[in-house]
């Protein structure tokens, strides 16, 4: 077994391969795992059942956004606690993410499950496609839980530093997905409704093993009691960052809505469907960048538990360029085979030349998510949630909204992936300033870093 790595004292260069690489592979499969559904979908059951599905991301995404909350909070506030040796807060951690967990979940599959027609039409899904969005909607909102606190609480063991454990029991669960989404849309003849019920099923699976590990005391630090509890001074400090990361999310929902919207207005089947397909390709390509800032998280968190303001300035500028040459490995694959890569979610498609061109523009955005991701998970690790949550949702009105609605307005369809590129490049330029002047000006108190909280 090799030796515990030391995220105040290992070289930054080393700490990055070690936890980056588990971190990568694991969104990586996460990412594919988000491919399993339409994957099948579109082969087993033809181009309408995929692009109904597809257009219900806008919707997933307010799950998303719950999810990301609850676990970039108590990620957050843990590697601080242990940064800092407070072994009291750390005891504390787990037992309030389950409660919140039940809490969000049971009102998200509520409404879900009473108001799942009227939600997917609310998207700008109609007829058949309507069909099939609902009958997916319905059934995934009864596992809605199992996404929360499953991914809230292997987000606990990434922010501990142990990626590769975290993406070990990802790596069973997405297996599993892959052997029963087949089964239960074809062998049990139950359609798209098939596919969210092997995604319950495994979603379940993976809570079992996440709280197996807890449960079973293999944590490095001490997880308390697996119990369920409420306590302010927690919660407080939770959803302080949380909701910084929320608010990103939930200005991302108004973001796919509109962006749904309009592409439901503009396009046709066809020109929808491949829009689905080629920001599938764009998500499950941005997801290994997600996973290389995850395990940026609690080297910063840590540090800043620690004291060590130079090693987290040197830090954001070790991990931006591993990002830059992630992001170039990412992209050129595409660029070289584009009518083989969209046909693993679009049989037979054979793209013309605008495709192509469009299908570049969307991915061009990979090359700002090195700057505008690691920007965000610095200002939550420093618990930065007012900065963090005032940028994401002034980049929704005031940059993406009125650059989308100009863009379509003028080019249609081809405006949206226009306007893509822009907002995006602007967003990163902006990230960029603010992150600079934190980094210059960032000081460390005397005392605990979390405010007035005391354990």
């Amino acid at each position: 077994m090799g030796k515990k790595l030391d995220l105040v004292g290992d070289g930054l260069w080393k700490l990055l391969w070690r936890l980056s690489l588990p971190g990568i592979l694991g969104m990586l499969v996460i990412s594919i795992n988000g491919l399993i559904d339409v994957f099948y979908i579109s082969h087993f059951l033809g181009v309408e059942a995929f692009t109904g599905v597809s257009m219900l991301f806008p919707l997933l995404l307010v799950v998303t956004s719950v999810t990301v909350c609850i676990a970039s909070g108590s990620a957050s506030m843990l590697s601080r606690a242990i940064g800092s040796g407070q072994t009291k807060v750390q005891r504390k951690i787990f037992p309030n993410m389950l409660a919140l967990s039940l809490l969000s979940s049971f009102v998200l599959t509520t409404i879900g499950a009473f108001f799942a027609e009227d939600l997917v039409y609310l998207v700008g899904v109609e007829g058949t496609l309507s069909d099939y969005g609902t009958s997916y909607f319905k059934v995934y909102a009864l596992g809605i839980f199992f996404s929360i606190y499953g991914l809230s609480a292997n987000g606990l063991i990434r922010a501990e530093g142990k990626m590769g454990k975290a993406m070990n029991i990802t790596m069973v669960a997405v297996g599993l997905n892959v052997a029963l989404t087949p089964f239960f849309i074809e062998v049990l003849g139950l359609g798209v409704a098939g596919a969210a019920w092997s995604s319950i099923t495994v979603m379940f699976v993976y809570c079992l093993l996440t709280s197996y590990y807890f449960v079973s005391g293999k944590a490095s630090f001490d997880t308390g009691k697996f119990t369920i509890r409420l306590e302010s001074q927690i919660q407080k400090e939770v959803l302080g960052v949380g909701l910084s990361a929320f608010s990103m999310q939930l200005s991302n929902v108004f973001r796919q809505f509109v962006l749904f919207r309009l592409v439901a207005h503009y396009g046709t089947l066809e020109g929808i469907a491949f829009f689905n397909a080629a920001f599938r390709l764009f998500s499950f390509m941005g997801v290994p960048l997600l996973g290389l800032y995850q395990s940026m998280q609690p080297i910063i968190g840590v540090n800043y538990g620690a004291g060590e303001i130079q090693r987290i300035k040197d830090g954001i500028s070790v991990f931006r360029w591993a990002g830059y040459a992630l992001a170039i490995f990412l992209v050129v694959p595409v660029l070289l085979f584009p009518d083989h890569i969209i046909q693993v979610m679009l049989p037979q498609k054979m793209m013309d030349a605008n495709e192509i061109f469009n299908l570049r523009l969307i991915l061009a955005v990979l090359l700002a998510m090195p700057i505008s991701s690691s920007s965000v998970v610095l200002f939550q690790s420093l618990g930065r949630a007012r900065l963090a949550s005032a940028l994401p949702i002034g980049r929704q009105f005031l940059l993406f909204a009125p650059i989308i609605w100009a863009m379509s307005q003028s080019y249609g369809l081809d405006g949206i992936y226009y306007s893509l590129v822009i907002e995006n490049m602007c967003y990163a330029l902006i990230l960029w300033l603010v992150s600079f002047k934190v980094l210059k000006k960032i000081s460390f108190s005397s005392g605990t870093p979390f405010g007035k909280f005391r354990s």
